[in-house]
């Protein structure tokens, strides 16, 4: 198994995605199952969002492995501990990248991201989410003052309102259990809804436990005004 460093620095030039982005597919992932699995979730990421995130090379790995304190990419399904994505950002100085895996609330800005996503550990739908996952957990720090505090006070109205629900589990258990992080969890959380419906169409969730439409609309508005959809993109359907 290789590590995640020496796969990145061992990657060609790639396909080309949009956003110039570019898509690396490791051995034994072939191209054309990279391309059918990643490039449509990629491209519906608005450019406003990409310009955010800046250059990205994106990796379709087979499985990825914990392995104490390496992270690696494997062939076949890991025995032990993995991961369905990581990511390495490289500082503006050229410090060596260090991997992350998503959800771990360790973000760092830099020129230049590498993305692995564990395509073989999930369905295309699923992988194609957790693109969509990751890079709005990158791109939530990347968020302006302004920009933050105005989804924080869209959060305040809609519990005055008597919103009951939210946009993911981790979301609730953020807001019910009183999470400092709460804002955090349920913007990144809402913003990789908002590109997932993007990329195709999506239906909300009833229950009491769920975001109802209305309030589910309005976020989705207020993330439009941030990262407004491309020529082409239908946000409501």
């Amino acid at each position: 198994m290789r590590t995640v460093e020496e796969a990145a620095a061992e990657a060609g030039a790639g396909a080309a995605l949009a956003h110039g982005w570019t898509l690396h597919a490791i051995d034994p992932v072939t191209p054309a199952e990279a391309t059918a699995v990643l490039a449509e979730p990629a491209a519906a990421v608005p450019q406003a969002a990409a310009e955010r995130l800046g250059r990205l090379r994106l990796f379709a790995a087979p499985f990825l492995a914990c392995g104490g304190e390496a992270e690696f990419v494997a062939a076949e399904k890991p025995q032990g501990e993995s991961h369905s994505s990581l990511w390495l950002e490289r500082g503006a100085a050229g410090a060596p990248p260090a991997a992350r895996p998503s959800g771990n609330g360790a973000r760092r800005r830099g020129p230049a991201i590498d993305l692995f996503i564990a395509i073989r550990d999930a369905d295309a739908h699923d992988a194609g989410f957790e693109l969509l996952a990751v890079l709005a957990d990158l791109l939530t720090p990347r968020l302006s003052d302004d920009e933050f505090l105005s989804y924080a006070r869209l959060l305040q109205r809609e519990i005055g309102e008597g919103a009951t629900g939210e946009i993911d589990e981790e979301a609730l258990e953020a807001r019910d259990s009183a999470d400092p992080d709460y804002v955090t969890v349920s913007l990144a959380s809402t913003l990789a809804e908002y590109m997932h419906a993007l990329w195709h169409d999506v239906e909300a969730r009833p229950g009491a436990g769920h975001l109802a439409p209305q309030f589910l609309r309005r976020r989705f508005e207020l993330l439009a005004g941030i990262f407004p959809p491309d020529s082409g993109q239908t946000l409501f359907r």
